[in-house]
C-alpha cells in the first residue's frame, strides 16, 4: 500500500489479515486481495462506509473458516457463536427479570448484557442510558401532569416500567439477526 491509503483502511486490512491467520493461505489471500481492491481508491469517508458494510474482520474470518473444509488436526464440529448461551440468557433475564422483580431483575439483566460479547460497547452503553433517560422523562412528565392537576401520571410511570422489556426485545432481535455473533 502507498502513503495515500487512509489509516482506517490500513488498520482494517491489518486486523483482517490477523483474524484470517488460521485460514488456508489461498483463501486468506483471495479474501484480503478482494477487500483490499474494494477499499483502495476510496476517500476516507467512503472507505469508512464500506468498512461498516463489510463488518468486523472476526466475523469475516469466522465465515471463511465455516466455508472452507476442516484442516487436519482440527475437530470436525463448527463451534457455536462465542457466548451465545449467556447472551440469550441475558436477554431472557432482562425481559422476564424486569417484569417479575422490576428493578433488581432489570439491573441483573443489564449486567449480563454488559458482560456478553454479542453486543458492542455502544449498544451496552445505550442499554444503560436509555432506562435512565426514560425514567427522568417519566418523573418530569409525572410532575408536570400533577402540577396542572391532570390525572394520567400513572401512564408516565407505566412507560418507565415497560422500557426494560422493550429494550430486551430489541436486544433479542438484534442478536438473532447476527446469529448471536459478536457485533462489528
Amino acid at each position: 500500500m502507498n502513503d495515500t491509503t487512509p489509516n482506517n483502511v490500513t488498520d482494517y486490512l491489518t486486523r483482517l489479515e490477523r483474524e484470517l491467520s488460521d485460514v488456508a493461505p489461498d483463501v486468506r489471500d483471495d479474501i484480503v486481495a478482494g477487500i483490499r481492491e474494494e477499499l483502495l481508491g476510496l476517500d476516507p469517508a467512503g472507505a469508512s462506509a464500506r468498512i461498516d458494510d463489510l463488518g468486523d474482520p472476526a466475523f469475516i474470518a469466522a465465515e471463511a473458516r465455516a466455508a472452507t473444509p476442516e484442516q487436519s488436526g482440527r475437530g470436525a464440529a463448527t463451534p457455536a457463536a462465542p457466548g451465545r448461551a449467556s447472551s440469550i440468557a441475558a436477554v431472557v433475564i432482562l425481559i422476564a427479570g424486569s417484569i417479575v422483580v422490576p428493578f433488581v431483575g432489570a439491573v441483573v439483566g443489564l449486567a449480563w448484557i454488559s458482560a456478553s460479547r454479542a453486543w458492542t460497547r455502544r449498544e451496552k452503553l445505550t442499554a444503560w442510558l436509555v432506562p435512565i433517560v426514560v425514567a427522568i422523562l417519566a418523573v418530569v412528565l409525572s410532575l408536570i401532569l400533577a402540577s396542572v392537576h391532570v390525572s394520567g401520571s400513572h401512564v408516565a410511570l407505566l412507560i418507565a416500567y415497560l422500557v426494560f422489556p422493550v429494550e430486551g426485545i430489541v436486544f433479542a432481535v438484534r442478536g438473532a439477526r447476527r446469529n448471536w455473533y459478536p457485533a462489528a
